[in-house]
C-alpha cells in the first residue's frame, strides 16, 4: 500500500504538538509576568480597598478555615497519607503523591531563601527591623513571596496533572488560599501572584522530570 506524503508523519504530528504546546506556555509565562508587573503597581491601592475587611468577620473565618489548607503541616500530613494508603492498596496514585510531596519541598526551600533575600514587609507592619538578624527571625518581614500560596499552587499542578480531571478544583483551592491571605491582610496581592507563579515553576519542572523518568521506565517494563 502506497504511503500518503501529504499527510504528516506520528513524528511531525508530535513536533507541531510540542511547539503549540510551548507556544501556550510562552503566553501564559509572557501574562503572568505582566501581572505580575500590574500587581506591584497596585498593592497599595488593593490594600487600602481591603482594609475595612482585615479583622472582619470574614477574613475571621477564612483564617479558621480556608487557611490551615495552605499550612505545610496539613499539606504534609496529607501528602504522606496518600502515599501511605497508595502504598498499602497498591494504587497507582503512590508516585504522583511522591512527586507533589517533592514539590512542597522544593517549593518551600526556594520562596524561604526568597523571603529572607528580599525581606519585604507584610502589609500593616509598622516595626522597623532592628538589623539583619532581625530580618532573618521576624516573619513580619517575610511577605514576599506568600508561601502557603507557593506550596499550594506547586501541588495542585502536579497532582492536576497527574490527574487532569481534578486540576480544575485543585486550582480553584490554590486560589482560594491565595485570595484568603490577601483578605486577611498577610500578604499583598503581588505576593501570592509571585508565589503562585513560583510554585507553577516548580511543579512544571517536576512535571518534566517524571515525565522523563517514566518514558525511561517504560521501555525497561515492556
Amino acid at each position: 500500500m502506497a504511503r500518503d506524503y501529504t499527510s504528516p508523519s506520528p513524528a511531525q504530528t508530535y513536533a507541531q504538538g510540542s511547539t503549540s504546546t510551548r507556544g501556550r506556555f510562552l503566553l501564559l509565562w509572557a501574562a503572568l509576568v505582566i501581572a505580575l508587573a500590574i500587581a506591584f503597581l497596585t498593592d497599595g491601592a488593593v490594600m487600602n480597598a481591603l482594609a475595612s475587611l482585615r479583622n472582619s468577620s470574614l477574613a475571621e473565618f477564612l483564617g479558621n478555615t480556608v487557611r490551615w489548607l495552605g499550612t505545610g503541616y496539613v499539606q504534609v500530613a496529607a501528602l504522606l497519607l496518600l502515599i501511605a494508603v497508595s502504598a498499602l492498596f497498591r494504587l497507582p496514585s503512590l508516585r504522583p503523591g511522591a512527586w507533589a510531596l517533592l514539590s512542597f519541598l522544593v517549593s518551600g526551600a526556594a520562596v524561604t531563601i526568597l523571603k529572607v533575600l528580599v525581606h519585604r514587609p507584610r502589609p500593616w507592619t509598622e516595626a522597623s527591623p532592628a538589623g539583619w538578624s532581625d530580618y532573618l527571625r521576624n516573619s513580619d518581614f517575610h511577605s514576599f513571596p506568600s508561601g502557603e500560596t507557593t506550596t499550594t499552587f506547586a501541588i495542585a499542578f502536579v497532582l492536576g496533572w497527574a490527574y487532569p480531571r481534578w486540576r480544575a478544583p485543585l486550582l480553584g483551592i490554590a486560589a482560594v488560599v491565595a485570595a484568603a491571605r490577601v483578605v486577611v491582610g498577610s500578604h499583598h496581592p503581588s505576593d501570592v501572584l509571585a508565589g503562585a507563579i513560583l510554585g507553577m515553576a516548580v511543579a512544571q519542572l517536576l512535571a518534566r522530570m517524571a515525565s522523563r523518568s517514566r518514558r525511561q521506565e517504560s521501555p525497561a517494563q515492556t
